[in-house]
Parts: C-alpha cells; sequence; structure tokens
C-alpha cells in the first residue's frame, strides 16, 4: 500500500522531471530506479519533452492576447458593477432608515404620543421592571443590528472587490 502511494506521488512528478522543472532528490531517484511503472512513465514524458522542444511552438492568432485581456477587463468591470450596485441599494437602505429616523425625531409630538400610548400598554401587560429596561433594550437592538447589516455590507462589498 505505501509503494502504492508512492507511486502516485512519483507519477504526479513525471511531467515537472521530464520538462527539467523540477529537482529528484535522492528517494524520489530511487523510486524511479526500482519501479518499472514509474520508470517506463518517466521515458515516455521524456521522449515527448525531447519531441516537443524540436518543434516551433505554433503563434497565437492575430488579435488573440487583445481579445483575452479585453474579455477579463469585461468580466472584472461586470463584477464590480454587481458589487457597486448591491452597495448602493444598502447604502440606499441606510440613507432611507436614517431619513426616517431624523423624521421621527422632527416630528417628536407623534412619536411621544405613540411612545406614551405603547408605554401605557406595555405597563399593563408587563410589570414595571420590565417596563424600565424595555425602551433602552429596544434601541440597543436596533443600533446592533444598524451596525451589523452595515458591517456585513462593508465585508461583502471588500470580499467581491479583493482579487
Amino acid at each position: 500500500m505505501t509503494d502504492h502511494l508512492t507511486c502516485l506521488n512519483a507519477l504526479d512528478m513525471v511531467e515537472p522531471i521530464a520538462a527539467g522543472d523540477l529537482e529528484v532528490d535522492p528517494a524520489v531517484r530511487f523510486h524511479f530506479e526500482t519501479c518499472p511503472r514509474c520508470a517506463s512513465a518517466l521515458a515516455s514524458a521524456r521522449r515527448i519533452a525531447t519531441a516537443l522542444a524540436g518543434r516551433k511552438a505554433p503563434a497565437a492568432p492575430p488579435g488573440f492576447t487583445a481579445a483575452v485581456i479585453a474579455r477579463v477587463r469585461r468580466e472584472r468591470w461586470r463584477t464590480e458593477q454587481r458589487v457597486d450596485r448591491i452597495f448602493n441599494v444598502g447604502i440606499a437602505a441606510a440613507v432611507l432608515i436614517v431619513i426616517g429616523g431624523v423624521l421621527a425625531l422632527v416630528n417628536v409630538s407623534g412619536v411621544l404620543s405613540t411612545a406614551a400610548s405603547a408605554w401605557q400598554l406595555m405597563s399593563v401587560v408587563t410589570n414595571p421592571t420590565a417596563t424600565r429596561v424595555t425602551p433602552p433594550l429596544a434601541t440597543y437592538a436596533a443600533a446592533a443590528a444598524f451596525m451589523a447589516s452595515a458591517l456585513v455590507m462593508w465585508w461583502w462589498a471588500e470580499r467581491r472587490l479583493s482579487p
């Protein structure tokens, strides 16, 4: 079983060794010298590398490089546009929430009357300790949710734009 794993590892190295891209350490060299299957694969790869080295590499068609670069730029631009759209929607939602908050602050009498009604209803339904704790908890929960959504949008946008 160990020899089989060694053969698999050795066969993965055949092409780089044949091309001269990989230096062979003594253990790998010993394996190629003692394993007929791996030695045959290496000899075959060396014959192919020698045959290919004697041939001229085909030239790329005219405009190939420019077309590939244009396509990469186009795909990158599309990805950035998607990220920008989603980020802008998130920012617009945050702005609407802030505007709603400002409008609620401007309309203090309406907010106070609604809060007083809600407070009165809560005091009837809950005990006095819960009514003292509830307003700060709601405020903290809303602030935490807003902060979490902003951080998630920022993280998502940064992750999408990193190469």
